[in-house]
């Protein structure tokens, strides 16, 4: 950090990263109001057969969730340590080669030590709670 950096520095979004990020909010969306029509048909038809016991395959099918939940929470928090990292070694938010979908201001030093800190405490959260979803998943399976 030999040169000073200028006051109020913005780091600047990528427009192909930004038309990314909401083709990818569609494909969730989309993909999400399929599987909750799916699950409400598959609901209907598991209730109507009186040879399938409804409450067992309820809890395997909300077991599934949680497990998908924790995968999700874990992904997250591992991005969440590579981003602080990242952070961490430059001093500098968003680090250089981070893409963005939105002009950010760019925060250095201290400020920046700061987000690292709430970064691994996020993380830590994520993984928690991760842990508490296994577990949960685990409870439902074995009841």
């Amino acid at each position: 950090m030999d040169q000073p950096r200028p006051q109020g520095e913005i780091h600047r979004a990528d427009p192909a990263y930004r038309k990314q990020m909401w083709m990818w909010c569609a494909v969730a969306l989309v993909a999400g109001a399929i599987a909750l029509f799916a699950l409400d048909r598959w609901l209907v038809a598991t209730r109507a057969d009186p040879a399938v016991d409804f409450h067992a395959t309820l809890q395997r099918v909300l077991a599934g969730v949680c497990l998908l939940l924790a995968a999700l929470a874990v992904a997250f928090g591992l991005w969440l340590r590579r981003i602080g990292e990242a952070t961490r070694q430059e001093r500098r938010w968003p680090p250089t080669a981070m893409r963005t979908s939105q002009d950010v201001r760019v925060r250095y030093l201290t400020s920046a030590d700061a987000l690292v800190a709430q970064f691994k405490a996020g993380a830590w959260g994520l993984f928690a709670a991760a842990a508490g979803m296994v577990g949960w998943a685990a409870w439902l399976l074995t009841r």
